[in-house]
């Protein structure tokens, strides 16, 4: 049976081939587009830009500019006397024919309407039953009349130079102005006159073909021949365009058509290999935690994979080796990017083979492989400390001004002053590219490599989130515990220089497993009874203990990142449920065993200071919650005690075992949930009832109201033994 190949391996070998086979063929883009040869009628493998003027005849452009005057031409026109006469011939012989519908035939008898009507309509089909209705009913005065008019008009027309695209003009502007200033009986004008005249309008004029034809000859002779001229450094051919004659003409008079290369893609991959190897050694040796994880061996392939693909990105579009847009190749991007998603060791780590790659690209300029070290070096601080959205706009913003100081010195320095103000720009425009890069790819990294950052920690740190939203609809006792759990984690962690974004927001979701049963937890017992009174210890302490891996189950159906999964998971390590476990003990019968395994949590030590933080944080909270309810005024020594017990018990217990944190921090821990809590359950003035009516009244009139209490001095029940204070089912 064949070995399943499972996703570490598959992970493995792409960040494997990203490596050893995807940059070499990064770097070698150039190579292959810059030295291919370039051939006519094809698409250019590469842009080519003109190291100087260079000027070639363009035949296609020459005839194209002869055929435009030519067709600029104008026609040459002459009065069309046999189209005149055709206009008013034709409207003599409309008129004609209505006179013959009219006249007696050779036995006198003259014409009935209704035939007359058929006959007209026969001989004028251009005009509808209207007109044909009109005409019979005109007497032949009217007749006379109306025939005159319109034979009128139709002279008019044509005397005037009409040409066949001015037919329509002049029917349609000119024709409605002659019918209304004649005088025509109702209706004729629109019915008879108009129809009759648009049958016989046609063009006056004509077209003269040898007269145009040499006025065309004339106008094509006068232009030039027309030159393509290329200036220095534009563009003669672009990447995937096809090549014309004028265009392989101009790269020859330079020799820039092109050769066969191999050579420099040899070179790509022996300066890919030596520092992927290195870069290898350095991890395997020193950072064997990031060498282990593949998915994070891809995502750190990937990254210098597309920095790679940036570099010769700019190596094509900047041919020119001594352009001071040399300097806006993205260093900062991978180095901001690399510092973010894993640390500042690994951001200076990939500092060295993305200067190695710059200064592989342009080979020789000193200047830009300068910058590309002194500017990764120091992107690496401006984005160490991320705590909030705000500090990465403002790192950005930072790194503008200092890209672009740092090449305008760079290149003064290894150049000249003159390219220094380009470099400057070039510098700030780097700036802008990184911000860009590193807004639009930091989101989308985080996600498909699960890594967990400050922006994502953000993300997860709003409380519209649909898990703290369930939590709170559901459990408010909770959520409201959680919130002051995160501020103690977070005042707390950032005290002893821990993560403390991290930590207050792991704190944020440890309970989201009490969204499943909230009503076995007491903090969200509100006017019912305690189910666990009915229930057995055993049973009970099963309950409370599922909320762990409930919320394990939640949190990772929300694929919330590992590290917040890990605070679920460590929140109570493998404590025990105490108030159950005694009373296990207490209902146990004499000589009756009690398994305390079955009374400990099922999940794991905390194994960071963050999660351990965290831990201290949760029963510390707990406890003094409890204990308030009891207690309303409760002291500072009364929240020392507390804290300094359960801390104690944790630490015997063994839960910080595997923790980094040391016994210096966690005193700075144990103070800073001390002043925490104290702020919160500090001591409460016990403020009179209100004063009713029918209280005597003072002296100025108003009620008498008893004296309250001094400031500070309230009356205090005992503190319970902290075993009392815990014993609430947490």
């Amino acid at each position: 049976m064949a070995r399943r190949v499972g996703p570490t391996f598959v992970r493995r070998l792409a960040a494997l081939l990203l490596a050893f086979l995807g940059v070499p063929a990064a770097l070698s883009v150039t190579a292959f587009v810059v030295d291919q040869p370039v051939r006519i009628g094809e698409p250019s493998p590469r842009t080519i830009v003109a190291p100087d003027l260079i000027r070639v005849p363009d035949p296609e452009a020459t005839d194209r500019a002869r055929r435009r005057a030519t067709n600029e031409v104008a026609p040459v026109l002459v009065d069309d006397q046999e189209a005149k006469a055709a206009i008013v011939q034709s409207v003599r012989d409309a008129f004609s024919a209505v006179r013959d519908t009219r006249a007696p035939d050779e036995d006198g008898r003259q014409a009935r309407p209704g035939e007359q009507r058929a006959a007209l309509a026969q001989a004028l089909p251009m005009l509808g039953e209207e007109g044909v209705a009109l005409l019979v009913n005109l007497s032949d005065e009217e007749l006379s009349q109306v025939a005159a008019e319109t034979l009128a008009v139709a002279q008019t027309f044509a005397r005037q130079r009409i040409t066949d695209a001015r037919v329509q003009e002049v029917l349609d502007d000119q024709l409605p102005t002659e019918l209304v200033v004649r005088s025509f009986p109702p209706g004729v004008a629109n019915a008879v006159v108009d129809p009759i005249i648009r049958s016989a309008l046609r063009p006056t004029v004509a077209v003269d073909e040898a007269a145009t034809a040499a006025a065309q000859e004339a106008a094509a002779a006068e232009v030039a021949e027309v030159v393509r001229s290329y200036p220095p450094l534009s563009v003669i051919v672009t990447a995937g365009q096809p090549v014309d004659e004028v265009q392989y003409a101009a790269l020859r008079q330079r020799g820039l058509e092109g050769t066969e290369p191999w050579r420099p893609v040899v070179k790509a991959v022996i300066v890919t290999f030596v520092v992927a190897l290195a870069a290898s050694a350095y991890l395997r040796t020193y950072r064997r935690s990031l060498w282990r994880s593949s998915r994070r061996m891809l995502l750190l392939s990937l990254l210098f994979f597309g920095f790679a693909l940036a570099a010769e990105a700019v190596a094509l579009a900047v041919p020119d080796l001594t352009s001071a847009w040399r300097y806006v190749v993205p260093v900062g991007a991978i180095v901001m990017l690399t510092t973010i998603l894993f640390d500042p060791p690994i951001g200076v780590l990939i500092t060295i083979p993305a200067t190695v790659v710059v200064a592989y690209t342009a080979p020789g300029q000193t200047g830009v492989a300068a910058f590309a070290a002194l500017s990764g070096l120091a992107s690496v601080p401006l984005v160490t400390r991320l705590s909030s959205r705000g500090d990465l706009r403002r790192a950005a913003g930072k790194a503008i001004i200092l890209y672009g100081l740092l090449a305008g010195v760079l290149a003064a320095v290894f150049v000249d002053l003159d390219t220094a103000r380009f470099a400057a720009i070039a510098g700030l425009a780097n700036g802008v590219v990184t911000t860009m890069i590193v807004i639009t790819v930091l989101p989308f990294m985080e996600s498909w490599f699960k890594v967990v950052t400050a922006t994502s920690l953000l993300d997860l740190a709003d409380r519209n989130h649909p898990l703290l939203r369930e939590l709170e609809q559901r459990a408010l006792g909770s959520y409201n515990h959680s919130i002051l759990v995160s501020t103690m984690v977070e005042r707390a962690c950032r005290a002893i220089n821990a993560d403390a974004l991290l930590g207050s927001v792991a704190a944020l979701y440890h309970d989201i497993g009490k969204v499943r049963q909230p009503w076995f937890f007491v903090e969200n017992q509100f006017g019912i009874a305690n189910p666990h009174d009915e229930l057995d210890p055993d049973v009970s302490a099963l309950i409370i203990q599922e909320h762990v891996t409930d919320g394990i189950t939640m949190a990772k159906s929300y694929r919330l990142p590992p590290e917040v999964v890990e605070g679920i998971a460590t929140h109570h390590g493998t404590t025990v449920v105490t108030y159950f476990y005694r009373r296990a003990l207490q209902n146990a019968h004499p000589g009756e065993e009690v398994d305390e395994s079955h009374f400990r949590y099922k999940g794991r030590k905390p194994a960071s200071k963050e999660m351990a933080v965290l831990m201290l944080a949760d029963c510390c909270e707990g406890a003094s919650r409890a204990a308030a309810q009891n207690n309303r005024n409760l002291s500072r020594a009364d929240l020392e005690n507390i804290v300094h017990t359960l801390v104690a018990e944790r630490v015997d217990d063994g839960q910080l075992d595997e923790s980094s944190l040391t016994f210096s921090e966690l005193r700075t821990v144990v103070e800073s949930f001390i002043e925490t809590l104290t702020g919160v359950y500090h001591p409460r003035i016990a403020y009179p009832e209100p004063v009713r009516r029918g209280l005597e009244a003072g002296g100025d009139g108003q009620p008498q109201l008893p004296e309250p209490p001094e400031a500070g001095v309230v009356e205090q029940p005992p503190l319970p033994e902290p075993d009392v204070i815990r014993q609430s089912p947490r």
